[in-house]
């Protein structure tokens, strides 16, 4: 069991109430205004930003609901917020593995520093040839953009073909696979379904 030092030592390094006290102050809001939206006293407030007392996850919860962000925020290193766009500079593309579906294929995240996306854009190439051997449905659409080369869609009981510049659009739940050759590439955005 960790003794009672290490745990005090170890929520000082974490710095919960600096990283309130900096938040609040920056979204302008006075410990008042946080009372108001979270229900807890104003001395209580101060006490957590003052490090004097250690809140419960139900309270950090709030806390962080009042300020906007997840609570995940204060028990980063390096705090960040979420911001409204991804950035993703051409060869940057963050790769991901999906190797359980798609063995052949790698596919690169186009929107990896994006909080809180409703859609999953992916740059997908084609390492070896890939023949459709087993299809899968889940929640969802699906949006496919052949960038170079030409690949067949596995959609139900049709196959489709698309070369460079086809676009197809449907729904994830209706069964899918992609075929195609070395070195094709392709967009595909998935859009997420909670």
């Amino acid at each position: 069991m960790r003794k009672k030092r290490d745990v005090q030592e170890a929520l000082k390094v974490l710095d919960l109430g600096g990283k309130i006290r900096e938040l609040r102050m920056r979204r302008g809001y006075t410990l008042k205004e946080v009372s108001q939206m979270t229900g807890f006293s104003t001395a209580l407030l101060s006490q957590i930003e003052n490090n004097v007392v250690s809140p419960p996850i139900s309270t950090l919860w709030k806390i962080a609901e009042a300020l906007g962000v997840k609570i995940g925020y204060f028990f980063q290193e390096s705090p960040q917020e979420s911001i409204d766009y991804a950035l993703v500079r051409k060869g940057k593309g963050k790769p991901t593995a999906r190797r359980e579906t798609y063995p052949n294929l790698s596919f690169y995240s186009l929107a990896f520093g994006k909080m809180d996306r409703k859609m999953d854009p992916y740059l997908v190439e084609f390492d070896r040839d890939e023949n459709c051997n087993r299809a899968i449905s889940h929640e969802g659409e699906e949006f496919i953009y052949v960038l170079e080369g030409s690949l067949k869609i596995h959609l139900g009981d049709k196959v489709i073909e698309l070369r460079e510049g086809d676009s197809i659009y449907y729904d994830s739940r209706v069964s899918h696979c992609v075929e195609g050759k070395k070195g094709t590439k392709f967009l595909a955005v998935v859009l997420k379904v909670d």
